[in-house]
């Protein structure tokens, strides 16, 4: 692999050191230090604003795949009840338009904030009585521990400095309190197989792409502990890379398919237990916690 142009700076390690991973539609640099894939040179802000705008899928899931999604939700809820239920305060970071917030309150759990940097996403959760501040953690200016639990769903790797995130995340949170996250892992069977066509890149929108080994060495650096990985079975990754595929060999198709796209989830679901049951799997719920002082 070629070197990379200058200017890299690895957030997790500070190495310089990068050589070039993957050209897509940005190209990807891998840490020399330490494995960490991000974007470099970073996409600028009116690209990023571009990636952002109106009509951004995941801020607009309705039909079957909305409902998909808030059954999701509400099952990660009910998994997750000793870290959310009541009396725990309980902060979602990109929170988007609410569904993850709306299934902690319907679950008995009042004591909800969110943080939201797109403002029409914030708005439609405002619009459901929930508490959504504008902007970045940062914006927000929460006081030092001041929540119970952290939750934030494919939001790390959207984020410039991920682990100045997770510094801010760990000082909000109570000595005792828990992180968790969901994001796509490269360290999984979707990832190797699909290689460029794989979702989990996603750029420009993803900065940075995680794997458990380097996931695990940004919360240590924050000051986290992990204490669990779960390896998801579903079968949304490899829905879109055969999407992909087609769409490369006979786009007309793959435009016509697409509103069955719920169903390829589920008829992909086989193949992403796969990874799950191997812990490589390309998509990961993880729960760090803050150590008590």
């Amino acid at each position: 692999m070629a070197d990379v142009a200058s200017g890299f700076r690895c957030p997790i390690c500070r190495s310089t050191d990068a050589e070039s991973w993957l050209t897509l539609s940005y190209p990807i640099a891998r840490c020399g230090g330490c494995g960490l894939l991000r974007l470099h040179p970073p996409p600028d802000d009116a690209t990023l604003a571009a990636a952002y705008a109106e009509g951004y899928a995941p801020h607009i899931r309705t039909g079957i795949s909305g409902r998909a999604k808030s059954w999701l939700e509400r099952r990660s809820v009910r998994q997750l009840q000793h870290y959310l239920a009541p009396p725990r305060r309980v902060l979602d970071v990109g929170c988007a338009t609410g569904e993850l917030l709306l299934a902690v309150r319907e679950a008995g759990n009042a004591h909800i904030v969110g943080v939201e940097p797109g403002a029409d996403a914030a708005a439609t959760a405002r619009q459901q009585g929930l508490d959504v501040r504008v902007g970045t953690l940062e914006d927000a200016a929460f006081t030092d521990r001041s929540v119970d639990t952290i939750i934030a769903s494919h939001t790390l790797e959207h984020v410039p400095e991920p682990v100045e995130t997770l510094r801010e995340m760990h000082r909000v949170l109570r000595p005792g309190g828990a992180l968790i996250l969901w994001l796509p892992n490269v360290e999984s069977v979707e990832a190797r197989v699909l290689g460029r066509r794989w979702i989990g890149y996603d750029p420009p929108r993803h900065l940075t792409t995680f794997g458990v080994s380097t996931l695990n060495h940004a919360l240590t650096e924050a000051g986290f502990r992990m204490v669990e990985v779960r390896h998801e079975a579903v079968g949304l990754e490899w829905a879109w890379g055969f999407r992909r595929w087609l769409r490369e060999r006979r786009p007309a198709l793959e435009h016509a398919i697409a509103p069955a796209h719920p169903l390829l989830i589920v008829a992909a679901t086989p193949l992403a237990a796969i990874g799950a049951l191997s812990r490589r799997s390309g998509r990961i719920r993880v729960i760090a916690v803050k150590p008590v002082d």
